[in-house]
């Protein structure tokens, strides 16, 4: 347990022998070899490896990849790749270069996710940097003539192990109110019926919601969408320790409003803080009406 967070830790790798199936070698450079595969790091959901190979001209390239199992772990894992490839598109130095997802081929109940390994600090990256990473995420991916015209996302995707209703809508709102349905459907399932949360959600869904999302396509105003990390919090932030450049990783992806990416920003526990805000505010400036700014954080912050 983060004794400043209350937030859990997540396990180290178990000391595993760890299997490099021939799904994941195929995707290797021609004439390299296997050097090394060991687990790295921490993960809440998955088993995490540093993979190292031996090129041709004997140089060494590294991997990292995540395994995880069932039909949640092929969704889960299918789903980062998807996203991670969209933030890498726009940001291609702040997130490791996603290079494949799928099944093994000797266990069809494994599959995993491939990118190149980074080695990354622990430490949150400069507050300045980051903001300016994230708005370029932001500014790129909307601005991008390829982009999609409604909000959503391609496949699901999902936020640790709870999966999110990204379908693609025609509003913000639509995207929104779905959404957060599909987490209170999940939150219900695994904790049990709430009747105080059913009394609250009928005015939340059809008053607070409409209310403080309209109006940013109202009165002559237009959102476009923007590819969102998803789930940025000092957990999945970092810095490039060979270059310093900020990077983050584990997205959970959806186009949508760029305030969203903002939201547990000024949420204690996630140990980063208003000023982040503010400073991502000097690239991005907050969404007409200015007036709904803070209720809409609170809103996302949800």
């Amino acid at each position: 347990m983060d004794e400043h967070s209350g937030i859990p830790r997540p396990s180290e790798g178990e000391i595993l022998p760890v299997i490099i199936d021939e799904a994941v070698t195929e995707h290797f450079p021609k004439g390299s070899k296997l050097k090394e595969a060991k687990p790295h790091g921490a993960s809440f959901w998955t088993r995490t490896t540093r993979i190292d190979i031996e090129l041709s001209d004997n140089t060494i390239q590294s991997y990292f990849m995540k395994l995880s199992s069932g039909e949640l772990g092929m969704g889960m894992l299918k789903g980062e790749y998807r996203g991670a490839k969209t933030i890498h598109k726009y940001t291609p130095n702040g997130i490791p270069r996603p290079v494949a997802w799928g099944t093994y081929k000797s266990d069809p109940n494994t599959h995993f996710y491939l990118c190149e390994f980074v080695d990354l600090t622990k430490d949150l990256p400069n507050v300045h940097a980051f903001s300016s990473l994230l708005a370029q995420l932001h500014r790129n991916s909307a601005e991008d003539r390829d982009a999609p015209s409604q909000f959503g996302f391609e496949v699901m995707t999902y936020e640790g192990t709870m999966y999110q209703d990204v379908r693609w809508s025609a509003t913000w709102e639509e995207l929104y109110r779905r959404r957060l349905l599909s987490f209170i459907d999940q939150e219900a399932k695994s904790q049990g019926p709430s009747q105080e949360l059913r009394n609250l959600l009928p005015d939340l869904l059809d008053k607070v919601i409409p209310r403080l999302l309209r109006p940013l396509t109202t009165h002559g105003r237009s959102l476009k969408p923007a590819a969102l990390h998803g789930d940025i919090w000092y957990g999945n932030l970092g810095s490039n320790a060979a270059t310093g450049d900020p990077m983050y990783f584990d997205c959970s992806v959806f186009w949508g409003h760029n305030e969203y990416d903002l939201s547990s920003m000024s949420i204690a526990r996630y140990k980063m803080g208003r000023h982040w805000m503010e400073e991502y505010h000097k690239f991005i400036d907050p969404s007409d009406p200015k007036g709904d700014y803070e209720d809409r954080n609170a809103l996302y912050g949800m």
